[in-house]
Formats: structure tokens, C-alpha cells, sequence
């Protein structure tokens, strides 16, 4: 057998084991960043979705009611114009120089001078 010279003042080599450092915390979050950014804004979004969605259920039915409101309002408007719009023809009429002669003639029944009563008949057929 053959066995290697190795010379007596020399101790045997020994491969020195190689300790990893650790990495420092930012290092180690560095590749998750993006994921944590990612998910990050995904969680801002969601969160703004929910409120907005909160929020329009809440006006819906308000947006409801201002709109059944508008309507009767709407409604009573148009009434009163069309009220309004009576009267005022009304006093027109009453109020008017010129119509005053035939006031006078409806409420009393008189009649000037040159008019004259004309009363229809039927003639008797034979």
C-alpha cells in the first residue's frame, strides 16, 4: 500500500467552513417588495370600493325620495299656474272698461235700447 508523505511539522489541512453572514432585514424583504406594494394598493382599492359602494347606497334612495319630492312640488306648481292663470283671466274680465256693458247684462239681465229679445219657434208642420 502506498501512503501519502505528509511532513511531521505540518498538521493536516482542514477546508475552513465558510459561515454565511446573515442578511441584513432589508435585503431579505427586498425581493417581497413588489408583492408587499402589490398588495398593498389591491387593499387601498378594495377598501375606496367598499366606501364608494357604501356611499351610493346610502344616496340611492336618498336620490329616491328628492325625486318623488320634486315631482309633487313639480305637480303643485302646475296647478297653481294653472290656477293662476284662472284668475287672472278672471280679473281680466271683471276689471276691463270694455266688458263692463256685458257684466252688467249677464248679472241683470238688462238689455240697451237698441237690442232687441228674439225668441225662436218652431212652425207646426201640417
Amino acid at each position: 500500500m502506498h501512503v501519502p508523505l505528509q511532513s511531521p511539522s505540518r498538521p493536516p489541512q482542514r477546508h475552513p467552513i465558510r459561515r454565511q453572514r446573515p442578511r441584513p432585514l432589508t435585503r431579505r424583504l427586498a425581493r417581497h417588495t413588489p408583492v408587499f406594494e402589490l398588495s398593498a394598493r389591491l387593499a387601498v382599492n378594495a377598501i375606496l370600493t367598499v366606501a364608494s359602494l357604501s356611499a351610493l347606497s346610502q344616496l340611492v334612495p336618498y336620490l329616491q325620495t328628492q325625486t318623488e319630492r320634486l315631482e309633487k312640488v313639480s305637480e303643485a306648481v302646475d296647478a297653481a299656474t294653472a290656477t293662476h292663470a284662472k284668475r287672472r283671466a278672471e280679473f281680466n274680465r271683471y276689471f276691463d272698461p270694455a266688458q263692463a256693458s256685458r257684466l252688467m247684462q249677464e248679472y241683470s239681465g238688462y238689455k240697451t235700447p237698441q237690442e232687441r229679445q228674439i225668441v225662436w219657434t218652431e212652425t207646426p208642420r201640417p
